[in-house]
């Protein structure tokens, strides 16, 4: 959990100042959470490279009418606390905006899709 929120940050920050992509520490948590937010257009992608021993992730930030594609971020869930969602709970959107970004036994999925599934489990960001 505290991959994706450090890089998520990273993403942020670095659509703030402009950057085309970010370089991050690479994990498979991350990797899923990546390729959601490539599906959803919130990035236009990433891949990972080895660099010695271990693994960097380049993210290639996403900017529409030079505007950042992610407008906010809310973290639900963090390593001293945990929020968890039952499926009846859950809706097909967020507000018609945005996605919820969830860890069920199924793997990491978005609300919508969790929502189809009837799972529930632990809400990681909210992402807008």
């Amino acid at each position: 959990m505290e991959t994706i929120i450090r890089s998520l940050n990273q993403v942020i920050n670095g659509q703030k100042i402009g950057a085309n992509a970010i370089v991050c520490s690479h994990s498979k948590t991350l990797e899923q959470v990546l390729n959601i937010l490539t599906d959803e257009g919130f990035i236009r992608g990433f891949f990972k490279e080895k660099v010695g021993s271990y693994e960097k992730c380049y993210i290639l930030l996403k900017y529409v009418d030079d505007k950042p594609a992610i407008k906010n971020l809310v973290f639900s869930s963090r390593p001293g606390f945990k929020s968890f969602i039952k499926w009846k709970d859950l809706s097909k959107s967020v507000n018609g905006v945005g996605i919820l970004i969830m860890s069920t036994n199924k793997g990491i999925i978005t609300n919508e899709e969790a929502f189809y599934r009837k799972v529930g489990g632990q809400c990681l960001f909210k992402i807008y």
